[in-house]
């Protein structure tokens, strides 16, 4: 077992470090989000709607807080992409197992389910509930109105 552990350690630090590039530029992104564009959805703040993963992040946050309840109000995906991670995890680190076809199946399904959850939540919590907001800073808003197509 601590061989296993051992080998599963240095599997994750070369994972890391082959992805470090990868990993600084999704850092600087939702730094440049936040702090920038107001959000870290290109469709947000490109259209100023929603997404089918809006809130995935904020649930993230909420789980860290260990706010499990407020994770659940904000995407209750998030703990479908925990197990998800758990499993990838487990199957990679632990098992070294090379086959990922089994979450790659559970994956695509997740994502239907979330388009179909995603259409059940604009039709019943758009515009009034976070996250299911319109974000009137979005950038073709903007656009319209600096070339004078709608009144701000």
């Amino acid at each position: 077992m601590n061989k296993i552990l051992k080998n599963g350690f240095v599997l994750l630090k070369n994972d890391i470090k082959n992805a470090r590039w990868a990993i600084m530029i999704i850092i600087a992104y939702f730094v440049f989000g936040n702090k920038i564009l107001h959000s870290v959805c290109p469709l947000t703040w490109l259209t100023g709607f929603p997404c089918p993963a809006c809130g995935l992040t904020r649930a993230g946050l909420c789980l860290l807080r260990l706010d499990f309840k407020g994770a659940w109000e904000m995407h209750p995906f998030i703990y479908v992409f925990l197990i998800l991670a758990f499993i990838f995890g487990w199957n990679r680190y632990i098992r070294q197992k090379k086959n990922r076809n089994p979450e790659k199946v559970i994956l695509i399904v997740t994502i239907i389910w979330m388009l179909v959850f995603y259409l059940w939540r604009m039709y019943r919590f758009y515009p009034q509930v976070p996250p299911m907001t319109y974000n009137p800073d979005n950038l073709i808003r903007l656009a319209a109105i600096t070339f004078g197509i709608v009144k701000k």
